[in-house]
């Protein structure tokens, strides 16, 4: 919007002049604008939550839908980042770059993971057009390699259109650990082992309403748009006892007589129609009459974890809507509440995993395994905890998407894509519990909430010229349960999963492989040269007539299939899908040019909570860490560097007087190495850890070796390191351990702060090669230092 122009006068002085106080009047939105509330849960299932006739109690979602309107055909991309960049836009996913997350920015113009300034999102508009504007809990939108203190900026929260952020930058947060980001400043960790009464979701909640406190004080007549996203549904499933206990025993029957019990809950409630059919379970997960006694019980846990992290999120999103109505503000506020940014995820693998990260980092782990594993860390019921990083079997997820088949990152098939929404604003909409089918997608939202404020989507903004928004307007279905259907044509693809929609038909391709299957054996199958998308076949379904994708009849209609494949292709190009899997490029080795050699300097002890996309790139490389030390007289201790937890991490630290080094595989071998002599006090001292690649190749092992002043006075083997992502969401620390700790040793002590003082760390890293290659640089400088030391 133009600066208004100036309506007085101005003479020579204030008695000949005419003020005009519109000049400072703040810009004010259209009449009638209303507050917004646009509610995301993460990581979750069509057959998930009871509104829509899950086993997982929301009572807060059933109180929105019975006073409002229920919608069964809304439909999201299958991953979470893409999902979230079409929903804030109004534009298909890859043309913003985000046809991947933000962990793997490619080089192609679709995975860029970086949003074009030709985009503007939504929230932008109502910011440029008089809203107050905040968003809470997780982003998931900023690149990896931007995550850092030194930006871009513009790729952050408050570049997208937001007056405040206050939530996690990444795709997960630990519910008892998280690395908060308030704006554009990274905090240090919140609970962990200092506070154990911490948790994320009641934070999130309480910083919403404090924030809706201070604007409604500030400006009440002002409206107000709030994006309150939630981790949960999604991994780390972390919840305090209380809550999972309401589930014990309710998961005892198990996945299949759960997806028995929804679906016949589905048609009672009507939001499925009554000729819908129950898809089947697919080959790659277990029956659970299969199962013993042993891994039943392992399994019911994983679920009733799940059902209780999920349902304080319905809780916490409860308080935030009884504080509206205590404010009264409810009765005019437009809440578009969605349950899943994918379908329910598959990720867990068929075992589900006590640390997620097996599956991303390509571990597979048998179930006598998992069990064993989760025996060490204090048994079944440490799930849910704050010591692991549990992810539910993918059979659960694929029950949680019941009547769908599949679950998230298979865009080809309606468990990765469908969610449920319940729309609710008393002051307009008077239906009550009505279900809408209308073909709907997360593009359509922002072009809905525009026409709803009556505000125009611009075509310029902070004078760059915009792209369409993709999206159409659904409001009139807001009104008319026959309201005609906008949205009649819209393509799918994640990591080559692909679908695509068109007046009823779905035509579908799905990969020949199970979503959580990331192996070099598997991905080895689709590389550059190897891969051809057109030998893969087409499903088609009816959708008019097949509400859930039960019957697939390509056979019987070849040439609906061949018209949708073109289609698919058409809108491929149009809007930078391809190259196909490029999703993937990292999996292949196109990644961004790495020096052979580089090195990485930390001043002092006030660099902390660096995230492992910008801290030292230390994986399958040989490498060094360097630091120099002064040491009081009575001697120090604590952490020198600590990166990460103990689910993947490594910590160099000194206690007891020794210098001790501990590498966590993912939870799964913890390695240890100590001096054999004590850490010298009263003088400066350089300490080193050395790791001696045995080959350039992911996940190599290699020899460490510890040294004070330049002399080794320690070593280990360690046979295998993180090959891919060490840390979901913690960040790397200088002279303290924040969080979750790194070696339960010294938890009781955490963040165990270094004693002494650290004048600096030197990262220094290289491909495998000779272990002494970089060391006498920093042998030369110690005894300089040294030298000078002595003359005074």
């Amino acid at each position: 919007m133009a600066d208004p122009g100036f309506g007085g006068v101005m003479g020579e002085t204030l008695g000949t002049s005419t003020p005009d106080w519109a000049i400072q009047a703040p810009l004010i939105p259209p009449e009638g604008a209303p507050n917004i509330l646009l509610v995301l849960i993460d990581d979750a299932g069509f057959g998930n939550p009871s509104t829509f006739g899950g086993p997982i109690d929301t009572p807060n979602y059933t109180r929105m839908a019975d006073a409002g309107l229920l919608y069964n055909r809304l439909h999201v991309t299958a991953l979470c980042s893409p999902t979230r960049a079409a929903l804030l836009t109004g534009r298909n996913h890859h043309a913003v770059g985000f046809g991947s997350i933000g962990e793997l920015p490619g080089p192609f113009p679709g995975y860029t993971a970086a949003r074009p300034n030709t985009a503007a999102p939504f929230p932008q508009v109502l910011q440029l057009n008089g809203y107050s504007t905040a968003a809470f809990g997780k982003w998931h939108m900023t690149p990896n390699n931007a995550l850092g203190p030194d930006g871009p900026f513009d790729r952050w929260p408050n570049a997208w259109g937001f007056d405040h952020f206050w939530g996690f930058l990444g795709g997960e947060s630990g519910q008892y650990d998280p690395m908060i980001t308030e704006n554009q400043t990274t905090h240090t960790p919140l609970g962990g082992p200092t506070d154990r009464d911490f948790y994320l979701p009641d934070a999130l909640t309480d910083h919403a309403i404090g924030w809706l406190h201070g604007i409604t004080a500030h400006g009440q007549e002002k409206p107000w748009f709030m994006y309150y996203s939630t981790g949960c549904s999604h991994a780390p499933h972390q919840v305090p006892p209380d809550w999972s206990a309401k589930y014990k025993g309710k998961f005892d029957m198990g996945w299949d007589e759960y997806r028995n019990q929804t679906f016949a809950k589905q048609k009672e409630l009507g939001v499925i129609p009554a000729d819908a059919e129950l898809t089947p379970r697919p080959d790659a997960m277990p029956a659970w009459d299969s199962l013993s006694d042993a891994e039943k019980k392992y399994y019911a846990r994983q679920m009733e974890v799940y059902a209780g992290y999920s349902e304080n999120a319905d809780y916490n999103v409860g308080r935030l809507i009884d504080e509206l109505e205590r404010m009264g503000q409810l009765e005019d506020t437009l809440v578009i509440w969605i349950w899943g940014d994918n379908g329910a995820s598959l990720e867990g693998t068929t075992t589900g995993s006590f640390n997620e990260f097996t599956m991303q980092n390509g571990i597979p782990l048998t179930n006598d395994q998992q069990i064993a594993l989760l025996n060490e860390y204090g048994g079944v019921e440490a799930w849910g905890g704050p010591d692991l990083l549990p992810h539910y079997s993918a059979a659960w997820a694929w029950a949680g998407n019941t009547p769908f088949q599949w679950g998230k990152q298979v865009a080809s098939h309606l468990g990765g894509t469908r969610d449920p929404m319940v729309i609710h604003w008393p002051a307009r909409i008077h239906a009550s519990g009505e279900v809408r089918s209308q073909f709907t997608h997360v593009i359509d939202i922002g072009p809905t909430i525009l026409d709803i404020a009556g505000i125009p989507q611009p075509t310029s903004v902070n004078g760059i010229e915009q792209m369409p928004v993709h999206g159409s307007s659904f409001k009139d279905s807001l009104f008319a349960a026959d309201a005609p259907e906008h949205n009649t044509q819209q393509y799918f693809e994640i990591y080559g999963n692909r679908g695509i929609y068109k007046d009823g038909w779905w035509a579908a391709s799905i990969l020949p492989r199970i979503p959580w299957d990331a192996s070099p054996a598997t991905i080895a199958q689709f590389a550059p040269g190897v891969f051809d998308p057109h030998t893969l076949k087409w499903e088609l379904y009816n959708l008019d007539e097949d509400f859930s994708q039960a019957h697939d009849v390509a056979e019987q209609f070849p040439d609906k299939v061949k018209e949708l494949d073109e289609l698919w292709w058409s809108e491929a190009r149009k809007y930078d899908v391809l190259p196909l899997l490029a999703g993937l490029s990292a999996f292949f080795g196109i990644v961004p040019p790495i020096p052979a050699n580089q090195s990485h300097t930390y001043w002092g002890s006030d660099v902390q909570n660096v995230p492992e996309g910008v801290a030292p790139p230390i994986k399958n490389r040989s490498y060094t860490i360097t630091a120099d030390l002064d040491v009081p007289a009575e001697g120090a201790e604590g952490v020198i560097v600590g990166a990460y937890d103990q689910m993947g991490g490594y910590s160099l630290y000194v206690k007891d007087g020794k210098l001790k080094h501990t590498y966590s595989f993912l939870g799964i071998d913890i390695y240890r190495q100590q001096s054999s002599v004590d850490l010298p006090a009263g003088r400066k001292v350089q300490v080193a850890l050395e790791f001696a690649a045995d080959t350039p190749a992911l996940g190599t092992g290699g020899t460490v070796t510890l040294s004070i002043d330049g002399q080794a006075v320690g070593s280990g083997r360690m046979d295998r390191t993180v090959p891919i992502i060490m840390a979901p969401y913690q960040g790397l620390d200088i002279g303290a351990d924040n969080g979750e700790v790194v070696d339960k040793e010294y938890e009781d002590l955490a963040p165990f702060a270094f004693s002494g003082t650290i004048e600096k760390v030197v990262f220094d890293i290289r491909q495998p090669a000779d272990p002494n290659e970089n060391a006498e640089l920093h042998r030369t400088e110690h005894a300089e230092r040294q030298a000078r030391h002595i003359d005074s």
